[in-house]
């Protein structure tokens, strides 16, 4: 039997690669007898005209007739009725319908039964990602108003919020990423219910935090949700350092202030390391290492050891735009050069903008371009062709004139004045003999 919801609207599909790999998925469960529907996140943006970077499906058939179906399957979750499956490479989520209820370590329900599609649709987190689409019939049924919502631009939980935020508190930081990526508002009464229960998110454990966590400070809406985050409380249970400074004295010149205005300032497409740097940066002193802060400020496993490393060399370089200009021209190489993704010219860019000194970076910004149409920025030739066993070989004896001579060589190197291997050697061996 077809859902019969209350309200049905037509919504055409947005046709790409994975789009049509989803469809066939959803056919070949049809074919066989059983109902198939995209649900959650793709529905929504396919409504709101932006492109899903996923389409989950919710069927009928139980997770043994879905693995029998496909030729390549992953049980990630047969217990609550989850299957992947996989298509040309690529993995795409199959739900079997479910109710689920007593969440007894807020997050994993304490009993899980296969249902009908409304059921399902009805456990789910907020109206908007609540909503299913017929991709034959080219319809969206909606269960529980989130159509509305969507027109409305509200974040409403499906069903009392204190309650869903009780059964996973995770879910807190959903709606504010949502929020802001959406530039949706919270309705009431989740708002009402994120401030009363924000310190519930202490509880959640660590790489699921990060992960929502990362999810939101990726995104162009990040500036929002910084906002949003310290408004509710939340801030204080995911970044409680970061809190303490939204929480110090006021006005255009706070450091609060400063944060937000250096996040606003970077772009869309800013990487994770300037991200994290940049809400960092008035949370470490100057004369303090930044790894203590991270480490307790972001609740990040080992896992992310790498991003760690880079926001904290971030961080150690993190006032040089205000010398950049009266630096020398191959001291500023130096450190440019190990920036070949330019993640610390962003951060000096937006730095510089949250200061009111937008042009002090002009010239690191010429200079980086200057290395990086020249070769010299690290992962090209990052370091001159001439080491320092080259000068030793070259009759220098050792002793602090072969550093002499290999910070002179590597200046002139990064101005350009020595612009190939074949010019390096000359001179190296012309400097040699004068030694």
């Amino acid at each position: 039997m077809e859902p019969s919801p209350p309200v049905t609207i037509s919504a055409p599909a947005i046709r790409d690669d994975r789009y049509d790999r989803a469809l066939g998925i959803v056919r070949v469960l049809r074919d066989a007898g059983h109902q198939a529907y995209f649900v959650g996140g793709g529905v929504r943006d396919v409504i709101l005209g932006r492109r899903p970077k996923d389409y989950d499906i919710v069927t009928s058939a139980r997770p043994n007739e879905v693995e029998k179906l496909f030729r390549r399957t992953i049980p990630v979750g047969a217990l609550y009725g989850v299957m992947t499956v996989v298509e040309q490479g690529v993995g795409h989520e199959v739900a079997t319908y479910r109710a689920e209820g007593d969440y007894r370590d807020g997050r994993r329900p304490g009993w899980v039964e296969f249902a009908d599609l409304e059921a399902d649709v009805t456990r789910r987190d907020f109206t908007i990602n609540g909503l299913v689409h017929d991709p034959d019939a080219e319809q969206i049924f909606d269960y529980v108003g989130g159509l509305d919502d969507l027109r409305r631009g509200i974040i409403r939980t499906i069903g009392d919020a204190r309650e869903r935020f009780a059964d996973d508190s995770l879910r807190i930081l959903r709606a504010v990423r949502f929020a802001a990526r959406l530039d949706f508002r919270l309705e009431r009464a989740t708002r009402r219910a994120i401030v009363e229960r924000a310190d519930d998110v202490r509880n959640v454990a660590v790489e699921r935090v990060w992960q929502e966590l990362d999810a939101t400070f990726r995104d162009a809406g990040r500036t929002r949700a910084l906002c949003l985050l310290r408004d509710t409380g939340v801030l204080s249970a995911v970044l409680p350092e970061l809190a303490e400074v939204a929480a110090g004295p006021g006005g255009a010149s706070s450091l609060w202030s400063r944060t937000v205005r250096r996040l606003s300032s970077m772009p869309d497409d800013a990487s994770p390391d300037t991200v994290w740097a940049g809400l960092l940066a008035d949370v470490v002193a100057p004369d303090e290492s930044p790894s203590e802060h991270w480490q307790n400020d972001v609740r990040v496993d080992e896992a992310r050891g790498a991003l760690r490393a880079s926001v904290a060399e971030l961080l150690t370089h993190r006032w040089g735009w205000r010398h950049a200009h009266s630096m020398r021209h191959g001291a500023l190489a130096r450190v440019l050069r190990n920036d070949p993704d330019r993640h610390l010219t962003a951060l000096w860019t937006a730095d510089a903008e949250s200061f009111g000194r937008g042009a002090a970076t002009t010239a690191a910004e010429e200079l980086w371009k200057q290395l990086r149409d020249a070769g010299r920025l690290r992962g090209g030739s990052a370091t001159p062709p001439v080491s320092g066993a080259d000068i030793l070989g070259m009759g220098v004896q050792p002793g602090p004139r072969v550093g002499e001579f290999l910070a002179e060589m590597e200046r002139l190197w990064l101005e350009n004045e020595l612009e190939t291997a074949e010019a390096v050697s000359r001179w190296s061996s012309t400097v040699a003999r004068e030694c």
